[in-house]
């Protein structure tokens, strides 16, 4: 290569950087328009392989700064529209958030965000992924499944990558033989450089569909989604597994519907939640926005369409039935446990010392995503009666999310002292931090995405025998069945559960009572044994048909 096409090369780098930068372990990948940016992945590729991760890691950074730089000073120049479009997307309408963007498009970042709208409206559009060629596959392996998820262990630790995590690895302890296949780009464009494209976690396959610098990079959904579909399809061909499994939400649901009409590999949607819901909740005018509206349209089409549909409790599933799916094609696979975890011991008792919580106070408290509607603000109101009553408890939340913040001035208001939020911890730490409270709380508002969605949390807290206090919404109601496991509290109401709590915290018989009963309700129905036990009857009917 001459000197003349290795500065040219740097240059085209730079350029690509600031335009769209990725990090790969053995090669800068570029958005390829012209021949320099070329040179400069074939300088990158000249590179010995030891030094290449470590010029991926000084670039990364280096190009955000500049990307920002470079948009701060354009931004000067079109607050106005900018905002409003921003403004327009947040609320769900992203028609006129491209629109507003249009007349502006000139500037390369405003061209950029303008078609990172379309594409994401195009991503919940009917049809967002364009038909592929046909695959045959002749034999296909016996008790073989591809799972399509978003993000994965270990670069992602969220109670979405545990449950696949647990899904997978009970499902290969009951004789199947599950492979995962996470979202095109994750984890790289989330900045972790050095990602492989296979990796084993406790023996289960882990591929990642990564860009390999040849073409353009997508920076918006349904270009994702087209470039995963093809790779998908490339590996169920080689992997010749009997059942597609992808969990919500729809870009995984697309690709798999893409997949099984090029190889007629039979799909399972697992509907893990509503996200539309979810969103929807956060904010009141979103609710019936476009974006709510098409994506809820999408999710009920891939449940109509998939050959069955996985969800996680009762509630759920009449949600799903409302969406056009029948009864029968649905199947429950609740949030469950590891078996080893209810006789598991953890030391509650030195996270309680670590925290300066004294052996003969009461703890009340939960870990959990810190975010509005679990409701943690009706827990510190309660605490603060019981405080005023003579009566007082010490609560403990565990994590960190959004409303953190909020939660810390209303402590402060409240004169709260000793409650303590410690912020995220380690999944060792998490489980020790649920040992060491007395009464776990799930204080969820009553919103619509609440009243369906069941959690994990309060699983592993009467898997390990503790006494749990929910807000009474159909899906924690179901949680705790019928037989005292739990103890069910109008949502929003400080005054009815500070009088549940302190019922609780002046009587350690009963909290003992109802920590077995919660136990013995998980052992008989939320192991992941059991569920194991409900997709190898599932994938042996599909393989059948």
């Amino acid at each position: 290569m001459s000197a003349k096409s290795a500065r040219a090369g740097v240059g085209g780098l730079l350029k690509g950087f600031i335009q769209h930068p990725i990090i790969v372990s053995r090669v800068v990948v570029t958005k390829v328009r012209a021949d320099p940016v070329r040179a400069a992945q074939a300088a990158a590729d000249a590179m010995p392989p030891r030094l290449r991760p470590v010029i991926g890691k000084v670039a990364w950074p280096a190009a955000r700064r500049a990307r920002r730089v470079v948009r701060k000073l354009g931004m000067r120049m079109i607050r106005a529209p900018w905002d409003e479009a921003k403004e327009h997307w947040d609320s769900g309408r992203v028609s006129m958030a491209a629109e507003v963007l249009e007349p502006f498009t000139k500037y390369p970042f405003v061209k950029r965000r303008a078609a990172y709208y379309r594409g994401e409206l195009e991503a919940i559009s009917p049809d967002p992924i364009p038909p592929g060629p046909k695959v045959a596959i002749l034999e296909r392996v016996a008790g073989r499944v591809v799972h399509l998820i978003t993000n994965s262990l270990p670069y992602t630790q969220a109670g979405y990558t545990v449950r696949t995590h647990r899904i997978v690895t009970s499902q290969k302890a009951a004789g199947l033989d599950p492979h995962v296949v996470t979202s095109w780009g994750f984890p790289m464009l989330q900045g972790h450089a050095d990602a492989a494209p296979y990796e084993e976690l406790d023996g289960v396959p882990y591929y990642r569909m990564l860009p390999d610098g040849r073409g353009e990079v997508p920076f918006e959904m349904r270009g994702r989604m087209i470039k995963g579909a093809d790779a998908v399809t490339k590996l169920v061909t080689q992997l010749r597994p009997q059942v597609l499994h992808a969990a919500t939400d729809h870009r995984n649901g697309s690709v798999a519907h893409a997949v099984r009409d090029r190889t007629g590999t039979p799909f399972v949607y697992e509907v893990r939640g509503f996200l539309e819901e979810t969103w929807a909740s956060r904010d009141p005018k979103r609710v019936g926005s476009q974006r709510h509206v098409l994506q809820r349209e999408r999710e009920a089409f891939l449940m109509r369409e998939a050959d069955a549909v996985v969800t996680l409790a009762e509630t759920m599933a009449n949600e799903i039935v409302e969406r056009g799916v029948p009864r029968e094609r649905i199947h429950l696979a609740p949030n469950a446990v590891d078996d080893s975890l209810l006789t598991a011991q953890y030391d509650g008792a030195s996270f309680r010392r670590e925290m300066g919580i004294e052996d003969r106070e009461i703890v009340v408290g939960s870990v959990s995503s810190i975010v509005a509607y679990e409701g943690f603000a009706t827990l510190l109101r309660a605490a603060a009666l019981l405080r005023d009553q003579g009566n007082p408890v010490r609560v403990l939340i565990v994590g960190d999310g959004a409303e953190r913040e909020n939660l810390l001035e209303l402590v402060t208001e409240l004169g709260l002292s000793d409650a303590i939020l410690p912020g995220r911890v380690g999944p060792e730490e998490a489980l020790q931090a649920q040992d060491a409270i007395d009464i776990f709380v799930c204080p969820r508002e009553d919103l619509r995405v609440t009243r369906l969605v069941t959690p994990l949390k309060p699983v592993e807290a009467m898997a390990l025998g503790k006494p749990v206090v929910l807000s009474d919404l159909p899906a924690l109601s179901e949680l705790v069945g019928s037989d005292g496991a739990g103890m069910l509290v109008p949502a929003g109401d400080p005054g009815e559960f500070a009088k549940a709590l302190g019922a609780l915290a002046d009587d350690p018989a009963k909290r003992a009572e109802m920590g077995e009963a919660g136990r013995a309700e998980v052992a008989a129905k939320r192991t992941w044994s059991r569920v194991a036990e409900t997709y190898q009857a599932l994938y042996r009917s599909l393989a059948e048909r």
